[in-house]
This record gives C-alpha cells, sequence and structure tokens, in this order.
C-alpha cells in the first residue's frame, strides 16, 4: 500500500495542496466577520475624508453582496453537512 501512494504522490500530492489553498481562499472570501469588518473601515475612511460617497457606494456595493454570497455559501455548506 505504501509503495502505491508513493507512485500516486505526483497526483496526489499537488491536488492535496490545491485542497489546502481553495480552502482558505474559501475562508478569507467567505469570513462575514471579515466582510464587515471591511464595511466598518470603509465607513470609517469616508467619516475621515479618505472616500468620497461615490467610492463609498461602490465599496459598500461590493461588500454586501460578498457578504450576501457569503451567508448562502454557509447556508449551503450547513445543508450538505446536515445531510451527510
Amino acid at each position: 500500500m505504501g509503495l502505491l501512494k508513493l507512485l500516486t504522490f505526483p497526483l496526489s500530492g499537488p491536488l492535496a495542496v490545491a485542497r489546502v489553498v481553495r480552502d482558505e481562499a474559501e475562508r478569507q472570501l467567505y469570513d462575514v466577520g471579515l466582510i464587515r469588518q471591511q464595511l466598518a473601515d470603509v465607513d470609517r475612511r469616508r467619516q475621515l475624508g479618505e472616500v468620497d460617497e461615490a467610492e463609498l457606494e461602490r465599496q459598500e456595493e461590493a461588500l454586501l453582496a460578498r457578504l450576501i454570497e457569503a451567508r448562502e455559501f454557509h447556508r449551503r455548506r450547513e445543508e450538505s453537512q446536515a445531510s451527510s
């Protein structure tokens, strides 16, 4: 069995690395707390005059879309785990 794993490592190794990278990217992209923090940061920057209203709206719209997507991602993940 060990020899089989060794022979398939050129395929399984990069796949395992790709899974880790994907999981970390999803964790960062769908982190609801991080998205809320980014929304607060944009608002703080607007209050300091670093961001104008148009830029605030553009960034808020993008972050709110990510927040909705993140909530949907977590809902689907919970449903798939519940059905497993």
